[in-house]
């Protein structure tokens, strides 16, 4: 039997969230609109997580902005879990090996949440950074992690219509379905959520399930089919170290 969720608690919890996604800053405005709750709720959930030193305002912008006791329970989240500092050194060599950048996401709802980034440096800044959510449709990350999913169980999940990101955007779950299954075990995104950005995903499995995804994010005018042919490779080869340290060291998300 579900519990019920508290939805006060929810409250606070949506508020953190939406100004986790916005690093330049959000005015109670606009806090106020992107969660829909009135303003006189929200004035003493954030007043309380200023005190608290969970957000930050600004008396100049009039902004709330993280503050640092979210930086420290993320530390401190994060010394606890070995197997993801192992993941990240294997990342590291995944990225110098491809010069590009990469990324470990789970899957969240319809949703991936990225985990862990390492970037290279390039003339396009992708909108990926962690902790940050992107429709699952959208992402090659998004795709590797839905890769076991039926075409009911994509309908389901994704019951709303798809929100275009660019004129590649999937449109319908019959659409994502066919795009998923299309290449093997490999998933690809083609410009549909940044233009001249693609990337290539797989899936990293415990015990036969899918628990997270690997990627490796490329430009559409730096790469060549043997830049791509190496980028699978190197994915391949990082996926099974991954998927061993897992297995070793665990992985709760």
């Amino acid at each position: 039997m579900n519990m019920k969720l508290h939805n006060p608690t929810l409250r606070v919890i949506e508020v953190i969230e939406t100004v986790a996604e916005n690093q330049s800053g959000l005015s109670l405005s606009q806090i106020s609109s992107k969660i829909n709750c009135p303003k006189s709720t929200l004035m003493p959930i954030l007043k309380t997580l200023c005190e608290k030193n969970y957000l930050l305002f600004s008396e100049e912008t009039l902004l709330y902005t993280m503050g640092k006791e979210i930086l420290f329970i993320s530390s401190m989240y994060e010394s606890n879990n070995t197997s993801l500092d192992l993941i990240q050194e294997q990342m590291k060599r995944l990225s110098t090996e491809c010069n590009e950048t990469c990324h470990l996401g789970i899957l969240t709802g319809n949703e991936i949440m990225y985990l862990l980034k390492i970037s290279t440096t390039n003339p396009i800044q992708l909108i990926s950074s962690v902790g940050k959510r992107l429709p699952a449709y959208a992402t090659a990350l998004g795709k590797a992690l839905l890769f076991d999913k039926s075409l009911n169980e994509l309908e389901e999940l994704f019951s709303n219509p798809f929100q275009a990101f660019t004129a590649q955007t999937l449109k319908t779950p019959i659409e994502l379905y066919n795009n998923i299954h299309n290449n093997n075990s490999f998933t690809y995104e083609n410009e549909e959520i940044t233009n001249h950005a693609c990337c290539i995903a797989l899936p990293i499995r415990e015990d036969g399930k899918i628990v997270a995804a690997l990627s490796v994010s490329f430009l559409t005018f730096t790469t060549s089919s043997e830049k791509v042919l190496k980028i699978k490779k190197e994915l391949l080869k990082s996926a099974s170290i991954i998927e061993r340290i897992i297995k070793n060291k665990g992985f709760s998300y």
